[in-house]
């Protein structure tokens, strides 16, 4: 399994991150740092991503880190494992000690620009993502920003660490997701409900525990390496084995889905 994807199932799997940006006390009046020179600002935000790969912030104007933006767009923005992703990052056999070391588990870095987008298919990917946002993200100081991804930087673990160029870790040529993602998401939300639970029991046992698979599982999201899950609080991640770069080919993906979790006794 290349290492690129298993980067990118990282970063899609990540429903929060923390935002660095270049902070000059020049810029803010009423603030005082007893800084005289710029420094990283670093802060806590809530994560999308486009079918490419890049992420998609909801960022107020009222915050620093947005005035932050304004004055200089380049940022980076951390994310780290929240649920174990054993499947692209084994665990550390650590001989001396039964403790996993936090240490010893992924997280990556996606360093580029931050641009404010309009773009609708942005807005609807995030609040599908976190619905709760739908409650401020039309205030008039709320903006959607798409980062333009230069490069990125992985620590898989122990003496697994990995630079990427944004040609090396984005998803290229993908084509039809955009008009299709939609569509698909209803039609098997609304008309596959046994295929969705079938995905859940018996396809990703190792993802959610056997309580939480009980109940009403929808689809969130679809990307060209996977698609998300939401069952009221609950999220879940099911990663395709390789790139879907053609949205076209998805109807083929789920009904192999749904053969292999009907095998499954």
């Amino acid at each position: 399994m290349k290492i690129n994807f298993k980067a990118r199932q990282l970063v899609r799997s990540a429903l929060r991150g923390y935002l660095s940006t270049e902070f000059d006390s020049k810029n803010f009046k009423n603030i005082k740092t007893q800084m005289n020179t710029p420094f990283s600002y670093s802060t806590f935000t809530l994560t999308a991503f486009d079918y490419d790969l890049s992420p998609i912030l909801l960022l107020s104007d009222l915050s620093e880190h947005t005035k932050n933006i304004q004055e200089k767009n380049s940022a980076s923005l951390m994310l780290c494992e929240e649920k174990k992703l054993y499947k692209f990052f084994p665990k550390f056999d650590n001989k001396f000690s039964s403790y996993e070391d936090p240490m010893s588990r992924p997280r990556i870095t996606l360093i580029g620009k931050l641009k404010k987008t309009k773009d609708l298919n942005h807005r609807k990917r995030f609040i599908s993502r976190h619905p709760a946002a739908n409650l401020y993200a039309n205030f008039k100081d709320m903006n959607f920003y798409k980062m333009d991804v230069k490069s990125a930087h992985l620590i898989g673990g122990f003496a697994q660490v990995k630079w990427f160029t944004s040609d090396d870790i984005l998803c290229k040529n993908i084509s039809n997701f955009k008009d299709s993602e939609e569509n698909i998401i209803s039609h098997m939300n609304s008309s596959h409900k046994p295929s969705i639970k079938m995905y859940i029991n018996n396809l990703m046992q190792d993802e959610i525990s056997r309580e939480q698979r009980k109940g009403d599982w929808n689809i969130t999201g679809i990307d060209p390496d996977g698609f998300d899950l939401r069952k009221k609080q609950i999220t879940a991640r099911f990663f395709f084995e390789k790139e879907i770069s053609n949205a076209k080919k998805l109807r083929g993906v789920f009904v192999n889905l749904h053969k292999r979790a009907s095998e499954i006794n």
